[in-house]
């Protein structure tokens, strides 16, 4: 859980006007994703809505490379039991990187109830973010806990657009890339209310879905698919070992 500290602003002023900092992308580092993919923005949300579990890899991948990459920390809130220090350990071996430097650059928080992920996102985030002046944001799992059968529905949703407005104020004000994950297609399609409130909040979406020994990611909004034979991440590619 958080700790509540004292509000650090990442926003500086220049001769009396708001300076915001230039664009950043947060990218994958495999070749042929990235070459579809433009990469993950600041000031946009991006939500990953996957079938197959190639997603907790690439939530992983995008965490490490977020801190290698842009040189900030990164803020992780888990909805889903999903964080793995020893993959992160792997990734940093994977690309020489500290390895220490990179674990205490990501700071975590889990949530176990719905209740509890409202509360960091709409309590709780932003003052992390400012006090560790992070520039990526990953919520990962984020709907799972508001399908408790203990809850209305009604209540949910609810909870759920909190969440995702707290998340588009702190975003734009901090100029953050902030990446939202779901795992099972099924969570956010079944309920029309959900996917049509997802779709809206997202500037991006990226779909993994498998499809037997490929996985085809689609680029919702651009209309855009691809296929993509996804392999170990310890592992070069031919496409690594040319550049």
């Amino acid at each position: 859980m958080f700790t509540v500290h004292e509000n650090l602003s990442s926003l500086g002023t220049v001769e009396g006007e708001m300076y915001l900092p230039p664009e950043r992308r947060v990218r994958t580092s495999l070749p042929a994703i990235d070459s579809f993919f433009p990469g993950f923005r600041s000031s946009q949300i991006a939500l990953i809505d996957s079938s197959d579990k190639f997603l907790f890899d690439l939530t992983h991948l995008l965490c490490v490379n977020a801190i290698s990459d842009l040189g900030e920390e990164v803020v992780w809130v888990d909805g889903g039991n999903s964080i793995n220090p020893y993959e992160i350990a792997s990734l940093c071996r994977r690309f020489r990187l500290d390895m220490r430097e990179t674990l205490d650059s990501v700071n975590i928080a889990r949530a176990f109830t719905a209740y509890q992920m409202t509360s960091l996102i709409v309590d709780k985030l932003e003052r992390e973010v400012e006090r560790t002046r992070s520039g990526t944001v990953i919520v990962s799992c984020f709907t799972d806990l508001f399908h408790d059968k203990d809850m209305w529905w009604s209540e949910s949703f609810q909870l759920i657009k909190r969440c995702l407005s707290s998340l588009r104020e702190m975003t734009e004000r901090h100029s953050l890339v902030t990446i939202v994950t779901n795992y099972g297609l099924t969570k956010i399609g079944h309920k029309r209310s959900l996917s049509t409130l997802m779709e809206e909040s997202a500037d991006s979406i990226l779909r993994i879905e498998n499809r037997k020994r490929v996985l085809e990611l689609s680029l919702v909004k651009e209309g855009r698919i691809m296929l993509y034979h996804p392999v170990p991440y310890y592992q070069t590619t031919l496409d690594e070992f040319l550049r």
